[in-house]
């Protein structure tokens, strides 16, 4: 585990089995943990780690989403746990579902699941018979503000196609913002995609938040404000030229290019397919 700040503590990602980032946030009444990581063992090493640096015991739990690899952990962590209404309710589900080799296997099957998390799940987890999901105690609308004692904690419902659901943990003092894995694309429903009408506006809502550094839910390492903008100056640019040109491809490329002033490198690429991924899927709901 990590320091970052005076108050803000953070436990490195594992892409062996799709651990993400976990926090603490330590104030002089109460520490708050960020996200229950992605199984009982995975929160069983916040706990150690936590020990081992001898910080004051947790207090209270935030969920930033739903998804699997940040809320296993929770029955482990045992704490009052804080989330969205709509994480709440998504995670009461969650709790509901049999979570054997056969489920998983039907629900991609069924494609309420994906290939890449019942295999993340699989490899963290091989035997599930012991595994109890615990739902959030504590939901919330739109936002919601924990004083830990010098310190002050910003839990904020941004949205985004990773996760509808999504929210954000931002440590006022400190000027960190725990972003989950908000920034990342929508990875249930076919290919990887953004759609501009949810991302641009999350960007700019992200970069409202006063941080000087970023901690994404599967980066190795947190980013300053001034990487974490030029990173998504990109996003803009693409998606403002996605609402131009449309879907035609051949025609967008071509108005990136230029606005860019360079060809298009892997990673731009990347961010064009993303957006008319999202376009295809927006098309096909319509």
């Amino acid at each position: 585990m990590n320091q970052l700040s005076p108050h803000v503590y953070w436990l490195p990602p594992d892409s062996r089995t799709d651990r993400p980032v976990l926090g603490a946030v330590c104030g002089t009444r109460a520490t708050l943990l960020v996200d229950a990581g992605n199984s009982p063992a995975h929160a069983g090493l916040l706990l150690a780690e936590i020990a081992r640096l001898r910080l004051p015991p947790p207090t209270y739990l935030v969920l930033t989403h739903w998804h699997w690899d940040h809320v296993f952990g929770a029955q482990t962590l045992n704490l009052p746990t804080i989330a969205s209404l709509e994480t709440r309710r998504i995670v009461t589900h969650m709790a509901q579902l049999d979570w054997s080799d056969k489920a998983l296997d039907r629900r991609v099957a069924d494609g309420s699941e994906i290939d890449f998390c019942r295999t993340m799940i699989k490899a963290e987890l091989p035997d599930r018979s012991q595994l109890v999901i615990k739902p959030p105690e504590i939901g919330f609308e739109g936002q919601i503000e924990l004083d830990l004692g010098g310190v002050t904690c910003q839990i904020v419902h941004v949205a985004g196609d990773h996760s509808a659901d999504s929210s954000v943990v931002y440590i006022m003092e400190d000027r960190v913002l725990f972003l989950g894995d908000c920034l990342c694309e929508d990875l249930y429903s076919g290919p990887r995609s953004y759609t501009t009408q949810n991302f641009l506006p999350l960007i700019e809502r992200i970069l409202s938040f006063k941080a000087d550094f970023f901690l994404e839910g599967h980066a190795p390492e947190p980013e300053s404000r001034q990487t974490l903008l030029a990173e998504l100056a990109k996003y803009q640019l693409i998606g403002r030229e996605v609402e131009r040109s449309g879907p035609d491809r051949a025609r967008l490329l071509a108005a990136v290019l230029v606005r860019l002033g360079h060809p298009v490198n892997e990673e731009e690429l990347e961010i064009v397919e993303s957006y008319l991924a999202g376009l295809k899927k927006q098309n096909i709901s319509s």
